[in-house]
């Protein structure tokens, strides 16, 4: 299984600014991390990780906020992948080394395609779950889409 030091490890071999830290608690969602930290929704990411025909060689990470729904056909869209789905918990885990309650954004599997909302692509300070159900990520949007190498685009439902 994957930890949060691999997640640290990804950023510091980028030298992108970032801290991880623990907290006292386990935190099993995003919305939770949110909770915990009085943090607004807009201010805590999640990932859902999609999987397509070519399985973990075509498995893609959307980053979308906390407290919002990911829209799967702009995500099929975003990659020109229309066999995409959102994968099981127990999938998730398989294809991301990590327990599906706490991936992260950065620090998955190379073979991933991450996809960044474009209302996270920003200059401010975002928190993220970091590996462990004990661990928090806090980077800059900007700085996690250049460490990632992610496409930035709108992937959340249009009503919200």
């Amino acid at each position: 299984m994957r930890t949060s030091v691999d997640v640290h490890n990804f950023l510091v071999e980028r030298d992108v600014p970032h801290e991880v830290f623990p907290v006292s608690g386990r935190l099993r969602s995003p919305e939770r991390l949110a909770a915990v930290l009085e943090l607004p929704p807009e201010e805590v990411g999640k990932v859902v990780i999609f999987e397509g025909g070519e399985g973990a060689e075509g498995a893609v990470a959307v980053v979308i906020p906390a407290g919002r729904d990911v829209d799967a056909a702009r995500v099929r869209r975003a990659v020109g992948r229309p066999d995409l789905e959102p994968a099981s918990k127990d999938r998730t885990a398989e294809l991301t080394g990590y327990l599906p309650e706490s991936i992260p954004p950065v620090g998955l599997p190379n073979d991933f395609v991450l996809i960044l909302d474009r209302s996270l692509a920003r200059d401010a300070v975002l928190y993220f779950l970091g590996g462990e159900a004990r661990a928090v990520l806090k980077i800059r949007g900007k700085d996690l889409a250049r460490a990632a190498g992610a496409k930035v685009a709108t992937v959340t439902s249009a009503s919200e």
